[in-house]
């Protein structure tokens, strides 16, 4: 699997690439699967660093919440546009601006919190609880998203989004690691 290939290069200390090692070879396809997603940016590394990779504690000054802040900035900023596009909201005062810019950050917080972290906080994800489904879950093993049913079809979507684009990457990183090898 692309990931566990790709956490083990971020994890490394040795970092030559010859025929004996080979860790940096997930780098660089993370790194061109990057490229040749059509956007030109580090979107689909920065979803595999944050959800798997922001949890290994090697050195200290290379784990936090950078990856996190940035994926935030990126994120917030593909969550607006979408809703644009998608004119999830009419606009017809000034304020409504505003109100739309807010709604849409919070879409982007709440999806992008979901899809890194949204296992139930009854059943841990396991789907059981107590020694029977669980209920608060309703035996997905995802935590269930609040708020009005608008907002929460709109997050659900984005998490779906999210999802496709770190499949999207997964697929274009596996595909340059194989061509490597």
């Amino acid at each position: 699997m692309f990931v566990e290939k790709y956490l083990q290069s971020l994890t490394t200390s040795d970092l030559r690439d010859d025929e004996l090692h080979n860790k940096t070879e997930a780098l660089a396809a993370a790194a061109l699967a990057d490229l040749s997603g059509g956007s030109g940016d580090v979107f689909g590394s920065l979803l595999a660093r944050a959800k798997y990779a922001d949890g290994t504690h090697r050195k200290v000054f290379e784990t936090g919440n950078h990856n996190l802040a940035v994926l935030l900035r990126a994120w917030t900023k593909v969550v607006v546009q979408k809703g644009k596009d998608r004119e999830w909201f009419k606009i017809k005062n000034e304020w409504d601006i505003k109100a739309a810019h807010g709604i849409h950050e919070k879409i982007a917080r709440v999806s992008l919190a979901h899809w890194l972290q949204g296992e139930c906080e009854v059943c841990n994800g396991t789907k059981i609880a107590a020694g029977r489904a669980c209920s608060h879950c309703a035996g997905t093993g995802r935590e269930p998203i609040a708020g009005g049913a608008l907002e929460v079809e709109r997050v659900k979507d984005m998490v779906s989004e999210l999802e496709g684009l770190y499949q999207a990457h997964s697929a274009r990183a596996a595909a340059k690691l194989r061509k490597a090898a």
